[in-house]
């Protein structure tokens, strides 16, 4: 997936590949919360948020394991801490191959390692893998909330903005921003609220959210607007969400 720097030297191919992402969004599958294991979620992918710092995996490698987990925890019902364990382990394995470079795919042997395991528990790992495979009939490549935040930190800043009032000078106001999304894409996947919502608009909260903690004015320029293609009405109910 192209990143931000990539959006800038080709904007032709950005709104290709922006095209791409919307259309690939209406493959993603609904989330209803239903899972009689919510309330174990946050565990779950603050553990798996130190699982990928140790094994070095990328932050959309994350963010598409969590979609994985999120839905399959949605339709199925896992008993026990050490199998959703073993059930989120297997998620970042399947999105380390949809996600990474092929030299760094993430080993079983490694990720099993996370957990105490024997060599069933290891078979087991396998098992899952295509049962998650089939349960999402291969359709796992889809875009996650950090894809949209890329591309819409592309003008996520105007020549027109006001800082506290004042127009932008010395003031690096890009960089920060981008650092702001990502905490609160870290946030957006914290809170089981935001699955209910599609990525582009999750990802159009976290560029709002970002603009009001830099006292960005106005909060939602018109220029958002028809890049993200969502209204200030759209975003400012979860704005509070994100923020507290």
């Amino acid at each position: 997936m192209a990143h931000l720097d990539q959006w800038h030297e080709d904007p032709e191919l950005a709104s290709e590949v922006y095209a791409s992402l919307c259309h690939e969004e209406s493959r993603i599958l609904p989330f209803q919360g239903k899972s009689p294991q919510l309330n174990l979620r946050r565990f779950l992918v603050d553990w798996l948020a130190i699982v990928s710092e140790n094994l070095d995996i990328e932050s959309p490698a994350r963010h598409l394991a969590v979609y994985l987990l999120d839905r399959t925890m949605d339709r199925f019902t896992v008993s026990g801490e050490a199998y959703l364990q073993r059930l989120a382990l297997v998620c970042l394995l399947i999105a380390t191959k949809f996600e990474e470079k092929e030299i760094k795919v993430v080993k079983l042997t490694n990720l099993a390692n996370q957990i105490n395991t024997d060599e069933t528990a290891k078979k087991e790992f396998f098992q899952m893998e295509l049962l998650l495979l089939d349960f999402f009939d291969w359709n796992i490549s889809v875009p996650t909330s950090l894809h949209f935040v890329d591309y819409f930190l592309m003008d996520a800043v105007g020549p027109h903005d006001l800082h506290g009032g004042k127009p932008l000078t010395n003031f690096d106001a890009p960089i920060y921003l981008e650092r702001y999304a990502q905490y609160f894409l870290e946030i957006s996947l914290q809170d089981h609220t935001f699955s209910t919502l599609q990525p582009s608009l999750i990802a159009a909260i976290c560029i709002a959210a970002s603009r009001i903690c830099l006292q960005l004015s106005p909060t939602w320029t018109n220029q958002l607007k028809k890049l993200t293609k969502y209204s200030w009405g759209q975003i400012s109910p979860f704005i509070e969400t994100m923020l507290k």
